[in-house]
């Protein structure tokens, strides 16, 4: 795994396939399962889990995970020269997230496809991840972006 340095911006041609690194932090938080329960998940429980190994908090609704990770990934892409966020494919979820668990993402250069003089399209593998690094949730993702101006 190479973990790349922060920079402001990831022009379309600074892209190398295969490179990976981490960013974000994201607590899923008893107030905030709470408040995402009431608005859109009325369904799930509020009751803390116990699997009989552990005491936990609430769990996390999937939508809530999912919307954990946009916010991770607009603060960390809010300052690429992004023109447009083309499609979201394969969204999987592979754990139940709860209340005090740590979240970050794992984001993998796939590929890469030049559209024109101005930019090309980068595909990309995204891995939800908590502080044991075991896989939360994955999606791949294609985004429209610019190369850097002449």
């Amino acid at each position: 795994m190479t973990i790349l340095p922060k920079q402001p911006n990831w022009w379309f041609e600074d892209i190398i396939i295969g490179r990976t690194y981490d960013f974000g932090a994201a607590l899923v938080s008893e107030k905030d399962i709470k408040i995402f329960h009431d608005l859109f998940a009325p369904n799930l429980p509020l009751k803390p889990s116990d699997d009989g190994l552990e005491h936990r908090g609430p769990r996390a609704a999937e939508s809530h995970i999912y919307a954990l990770w946009r916010q991770m990934l607009f603060d960390e892409t809010r300052t690429w020269p992004i023109q447009r966020r083309l499609t979201q494919e394969n969204l999987r979820f592979y754990r139940s997230c709860y209340a005090g668990d740590e979240l970050f993402v794992r984001l993998t250069f796939m590929s890469v496809e030049e559209r024109g003089e101005d930019g090309g399209i980068l595909t990309a593998g995204h891995e939800i991840l908590d502080k044991d690094e075991l896989l939360v949730m994955s999606v791949l993702t294609r985004t429209l972006m610019r190369k850097r101006p002449k």
